[in-house]
């Protein structure tokens, strides 16, 4: 069976992460699934790392496209190029791509893909992710035409599931469920806040998301008083960057401090969530390095700029961690003495129960897909 998936790449360590999430499961399940990414995965040697094909897109010119669209099938799979037409079932794992905070000609594009895989017959299934809103009615339109199509459609919280039934009230295709990488284990297991050290984690989209100047600007000194509060409570800060893009605003907050600070800058997603497990507490804009952290049992404290953050939060019984922007001192001391003060054992033991529940349902999620997939 061959898998095209959609929606991962390797510069976000988040979307990353997913794509190891999938790879796990369908690997287990039949080790000899063959999965395909588009181009924009990643690089030849990053496809390479994980032994995935290139799914080469259709409807393309050029004499470099026909060159592979034609190339006799022995020879095609030698350079590890999978044409669509091989291609059994789709998986969709875009995490947040639908919805008014994000472009409309995507959804469009999304949906004639996905109206072309129906008509050829394949099961496509978008994975757990945060959807909406769906305020433009051309937004609206073609979120519609990717629910009519799709074979199965899971939103990871309650506001993402409401948002996608206000735009087909009647879908029997959607579904709640959690998100799916909580079932990854670190590749290096240790105990479990083992280090004494706040992992600080910065996301270019709370600047690039702000809804107001102020907004925007705030962003660094709020993560400077993060800073500030850590060492009071007599824990180390360290910066760790979850995506290619947030390299500036490390710097920024260096340079905002007027010194340096001891940086994680990881390849492996998964060691990366060995790093967040070790660590005392997580500060995260970024949504897996919370995911990764919650589902530890390490307690996390957020920034939003969309919805997925206020809802992770809330599922994990603790929606007063996330801190608005701009936030001021008491605030964010206010939240330290919640995750590292006399409260911490219960918050502690309060994550971990959630994290067990939400991974028995990204079990029973899996087998729904597989059933879906044919491999049930």
């Amino acid at each position: 069976m061959t898998v095209g998936i959609v929606g991962t790449n390797a510069w976000n360590k988040g979307a990353e992460l997913m794509q190891v999430a999938i790879q796990e499961h369908l690997h287990r399940r039949d080790p000899g699934v063959v999965l395909a990414v588009p181009g924009d995965f990643g690089t030849y040697e990053e496809r390479a790392q994980y032994g995935l094909r290139y799914l080469l897109p259709p409807l393309r010119k050029g004499r470099a496209w026909l060159a592979l669209q034609f190339l006799p099938v022995p020879l095609r799979r030698s350079f590890g190029v999978v044409v669509e037409e091989e291609v059994d079932a789709i998986l969709d794992a875009s995490g947040f791509a639908f919805g008014d905070q994000h472009p409309l000609q995507r959804t469009v594009r999304f949906a004639e893909d996905v109206e072309r895989w129906r008509r050829q017959a394949k099961p496509v299934v978008l994975l757990p992710q945060a959807l909406g809103p769906f305020e433009q009615p051309a937004m609206r339109e073609a979120f519609a035409r990717v629910l009519r199509a799709a074979t199965r459609v899971y939103a990871r919280d309650p506001i993402s599931l409401e948002h996608a039934r206000s735009v087909v009230p009647d879908a029997q295709n959607l579904r709640l469920a959690p998100d799916f990488t909580n079932l990854v284990k670190p590749l290096e297991p240790a105990e479990i806040g083992s280090l004494n050290r706040a992992c600080i984690v910065p996301n270019q989209r709370m600047v690039e998301k702000a809804t107001s100047r102020e907004e925007a600007e705030a962003y660094v000194p709020l993560l400077g008083t993060v800073v500030r509060a850590v060492e009071a409570h007599g824990v180390e800060p360290v910066l760790l960057i979850h995506g290619a893009h947030d390299v500036p605003l490390v710097e920024a907050v260096q340079q905002h401090l007027g010194r340096s600070l001891p940086v994680i800058e990881e390849r492996d997603p998964v060691r990366i969530k060995a790093e967040l497990g070790r660590s005392r507490l997580v500060v995260a804009s970024r949504f897996h390095a919370l995911v990764s952290a919650l589902t530890q049992g390490v307690p996390a404290i957020a920034t939003s700029w969309s919805h997925k953050y206020e809802m992770l939060f809330a599922d994990y019984g603790c929606p007063d961690l996330v801190l608005p922007v701009p936030t001021d001192a008491e605030q964010v001391h206010a939240a330290m003495t919640r995750t590292l003060g006399p409260g911490r054992e219960g918050l502690v033991e309060t994550l971990q129960a959630r994290a067990g529940a939400f991974m028995a349902q990204t079990r029973d999620m899996w087998q729904e897909v597989e059933q879906v997939l044919g491999l049930g």
